[in-house]
This record gives structure tokens, C-alpha cells and sequence, in this order.
């Protein structure tokens, strides 16, 4: 019966309290959805804007924004070699086509590649585009290891060669790997080439022959410069000062800028800027996704991760429907003069966080050989007490002529249970199995502490390991992945979570 008839709903009093009452779950609302929806929009960011916080990402709208983030990507983070770009090549567009068969033409020793895996990051443009050219290349990773002399556990492990061809007298490590690489760095467009300029090369010198310390830089070197970044080397003179000569002599290799025949300096960043503009759309995409696609492969290489939750999760669900409604069900139907006592005894057991047990009960575990099993994840939990107060409450409300009817027929007690308890016990069973669900798919500490091989983590453990090395956006979009099948799940069983909840009340 509702607490407000159909005739005083229209009065304003009733009125103005529905709706205070309606506001209330609506904020209560946002506040739980709004957390949700801030860690799916942060899992669409990288190193640049995962600290924002916004519900839509700066760089869906900000033109500005994107460009700057596709520069700190295409620089792996290096600010110091962004600030060196924007101050040696020029901001006008260029001759774009003179520029781009300049540079596909040009040979791979005189450009690095860009988009590599910048240190705050795990993954990157370029790695996933190397990857998938292995692939083609190897049957197995096997055969890349043989081939590489590495130890890459997979695909998604294997990773670019170095390159410094910018430092004066660095040299490549000979090899297949290093052929190869060359050979694949020729399939990359003019996106990902970066060229090596003189002028680059003479800010490494200087950088790493004065220590990284500008203000001991001489004056006669430094000029008008303020930053290593500033200091220009320009082809068109031959300089007779003596660090000049030093770096000359120091085994320099040669630049990309020696072979350019335009009018000013190489419009990289100028070109790179229209590339943005007319492949925005392409660009947000490939950021957005970036971090969730690193998450399936995370997943699809620890593979045992999903079979080793899903079997866990039944084995939970099946076994705490055992345990606890037929122990609900003795106490039940068989009540002793101190059921009472043995109630408040489960209760108790909430009163103390699961944490308090865990070591008990894994020297229990350690004693009995059970350790790296799954009965080590799933016996320690077999047992709840309140599932089992709570179906106990639930059979004590079922009418007794329906037992007294089957033993008049001659139906033994556990019949009666399989067919008359359990089945009109079905939405809270199933109330029960979402729990149980719930409480084995999110289990991280405990299931990690009784189980440390490797071969038997769950997908939590697997998770909480990613967070030691992934940046936060990564983190966002693996603790959003992992999120969804308990989201699903809520939202298809609704009805049997509110069935569950409400039946026992009402009986």
C-alpha cells in the first residue's frame, strides 16, 4: 500500500515532496554515474591530458590541443626535441609535395622514425604498426626470437630498435634485426619520418661535451641562444672556431638538411600541422582507441587471465549453492535449542573484514597443500554467513503444509528440498549467485595471496600488475573493460536482484 493515496497526491505539499525526493535520487544518480563516465572519457587520453578530468577530451574539440598532442606523440614526449623543431624549421607552409618526395625518398639512415613508445607510456603508434609487420613476416614468435636472438614472450613484447642517429660517433648494433628495420622503415609514410638536421646534431654535441650545462657554454658558442635547443648550426659557412672543428672531427654522420635543395629550411612542422588538419577525424580516433586496443592485447597475451576468472567465478557460484542453502535449510527444518546462538555466531563473522582471515587461512591452505589450486580460491569462501541467515529466514516463510503433504506421500527430506524449498527459493538463489559472482570476479588480494603462480592469476591480478608500469590513462580504460561484465550483468538481472531482495522481506 503506498504511503500517499491517489487523492493527496494532488496536493502541493505531496507534490513538492515527491519532487524533493525525485531530486534527490536524480543527484544521488550523478554522482554515481559521473565517476563511471570520467574514467571511460580519461581511458580516450595519453600523457598529456589524462589529468583533466573532463567528461569529453580537450583534443575531441580543441584543434590546438590535438595538434599539440600529436606533436608530443610523434616526439615521444621529448619536449626538449620539440622545442629544437619549433625553433629550426620554419612555421609558414612549404612546397607539402616537394617536401613529402623529399623525405620519401630519402635515405632511412638520414631519419628517425617517429611515434615510439615514450617512457610514461606503454605503448605507441609505431610499435603496434612494427608488430603487425612482424607478423607478416614471422609464422610464430618463435621464429622471431631465433631470427632477433630475443626472448619476446609474444608479438605485442617485440619493440623497435634503438636509434640516436642524431648523437655524433653512435653507431647501430649490427644484425638482422637492424637490416630488417631498415628495410621496414622504408614502408612508413612521411607522418612518421623525422629528419635528421646539422644543426641537431650540434646541440647533441655541445649538450653531452658541456654536461647539460648551459651556463658553462662560451659565450662565442652560444651566441643569442638560451637553451641547447636555440643553438643553430648553419650550412652555408664554414666555421673556423674550435668547437666547431671538435664536432666535425667527432665522427658526425651526415644530415638530411645537406641533401635539401628548397628556398628556406624544411617545413616539418608546417607540413605536419595541415596533416593534422585535414586527418583530424583519423588522428582522434587513433588516440581514442589506442589505450582499449592495448588492453585487449594485454588481456589476449596473458590469456590464462580470462579462463582462470571464469572458471573461478563458477566454481564459486556453484559451490556457495550448495554449501549455504542446505546448511540454511538443516537449520531450518531441523531447529536445535541453540539455532539462535549458531545465527548470531554467522552474523558475527561479518562483523570482521575479510582481510582479518586471510592469513589464517592461508597457513591453513599452506598446510593442506592447497596453495596455487583453485580450491585455494574458492573453499575459503564456500560458506557465508549471511547467505545462509538470510535463506534460513526464507525457508522458516514457506508454508509447512507443503512439506507435511510431502511426507504424507512418502517423500524423503532431501526430495523435498530439491523440489519444493529450492525451486519457490529460486530468486533468492539467483540473488545469491550474483553475489557470489560479483564477490569471485572482483577479488584481487586474496586471490593473488593464495594463488602466486603466474599460470593462476585472475584478470584483477593481472590488472593490478598493468598499474605498475601503464600511465593512468591505460589504467582507466583496463579498470573500464574490466567494469563491464559486472555492468552487464546488473543491468540484465535486475529484476532477480530486486526479486531476491524484496521476496524475503515480504514473506
Amino acid at each position: 500500500m503506498p504511503l500517499i493515496g491517489q487523492v493527496g497526491r494532488k496536493r502541493w505539499r505531496a507534490r513538492l515532496a515527491m519532487s524533493v525526493i525525485y531530486l534527490i535520487l536524480a543527484i544521488g544518480a550523478v554522482t554515481t554515474i559521473y565517476p563511471f563516465l570520467v574514467m571511460i572519457s580519461t581511458g580516450f587520453t595519453g600523457p598529456t591530458d589524462q589529468n583533466e578530468n573532463r567528461l569529453v577530451p580537450s583534443f575531441w574539440q580543441d584543434d590546438e590541443k590535438l595538434y599539440a598532442k600529436y606533436l608530443d606523440d610523434k616526439f615521444s614526449g621529448n619536449a626538449g626535441q620539440i622545442a629544437a623543431f619549433t625553433a629550426l624549421t620554419p612555421k609558414e607552409p612549404g612546397d607539402s609535395k616537394e617536401y613529402e618526395d623529399f623525405m620519401m625518398a630519402l635515405d632511412p639512415m638520414l631519419w628517425t622514425a617517429g611515434f615510439r613508445t615514450a617512457p610514461t607510456q606503454v605503448t605507441s603508434k609505431l610499435s603496434l604498426r612494427y608488430q603487425a609487420w612482424l607478423r607478416s613476416r614471422f609464422k610464430s614468435v618463435k621464429d622471431l626470437n631465433e631470427a632477433y636472438l630475443e626472448e619476446n614472450v609474444a608479438f605485442q613484447t617485440a619493440q623497435p630498435p634503438i636509434e640516436q642517429l642524431e648523437r655524433p660517433g653512435w653507431k647501430p648494433r649490427p644484425g638482422r634485426k637492424w637490416e630488417e628495420w631498415l628495410e621496414f622503415k622504408k614502408t612508413l609514410s612521411v607522418e612518421y619520418r623525422i629528419p635528421i638536421l646539422r644543426s641537431r646534431q650540434y646541440q647533441e654535441y655541445v649538450r653531452t661535451k658541456y654536461r647539460n650545462q648551459f651556463q658553462d657554454v662560451p659565450r662565442e658558442v652560444r651566441g643569442s641562444a638560451t637553451t641547447f635547443e636555440e643553438l643553430h648550426y648553419d650550412l652555408r659557412r664554414n666555421y673556423a672556431d674550435e668547437i666547431r672543428r671538435e664536432f666535425m672531427s667527432s665522427g658526425v654522420g651526415p644530415s638530411a638538411d645537406q641533401h635539401w635543395n628548397g628556398e628556406s629550411a624544411m617545413p616539418l612542422l608546417a607540413w605536419d600541422s595541415n596533416y593534422v588538419k585535414e586527418n583530424a577525424g583519423a588522428i582522434k580516433q587513433e588516440f581514442s582507441s589506442r589505450n582499449y586496443r592495448y588492453v585487449f592485447d594485454y588481456v589476449a597475451l596473458n590469456g590464462r587471465a580470462l579462463w582462470n576468472t571464469a572458471l573461478f567465478c563458477l566454481l564459486a557460484i556453484i559451490i556457495q549453492l550448495l554449501v549455504n542453502p542446505i546448511a540454511a535449510y538443516a537449520i531450518s527444518r531441523y531447529p536445535m535449542p541453540a539455532t539462535g546462538k549458531i545465527l548470531i555466531f554467522l552474523l558475527a563473522t561479518m562483523a570482521f573484514p575479510a582481510e582479518v582471515a586471510m592469513i589464517p587461512s592461508f597457513l591453513l591452505l599452506k598446510d593442506l597443500n592447497l596453495l596455487n589450486t583453485f580450491w585455494a580460491l574458492v573453499l575459503p569462501g564456500a560458506a557465508s554467513g549471511y547467505m545462509i541467515f538470510l535463506l534460513k529466514g526464507f525457508f522458516d516463510s514457506l508454508p509447512q503444509e507443503l512439506f507435511e503433504s510431502g511426507q504424507m506421500d512418502g517423500a524423503p527430506e532431501w526430495l523435498m528440498m530439491l523440489k519444493i524449498a529450492f525451486p519457490l527459493s529460486r530468486p533468492v538463489l539467483g540473488y545469491l549467485a550474483l553475489l557470489a559472482f560479483m564477490g569471485a570476479y572482483g577479488a584481487f588480494l586474496y586471490a593473488f595471496l593464495v594463488a602466486q603462480d603466474r599460470n593462476m592469476w585472475t584478470l584483477m591480478v593481472f590488472i593490478y600488475q598493468l598499474q605498475l608500469t601503464a600511465p593512468k590513462a591505460v589504467m582507466m580504460a583496463a579498470v573500464t573493460l574490466a567494469a563491464l561484465p559486472t555492468l552487464i550483468v546488473f543491468l540484465l538481472c535486475q529484476r532477480v536482484i530486486m526479486r531476491g531482495i524484496v521476496l524475503p522481506g515480504e514473506r
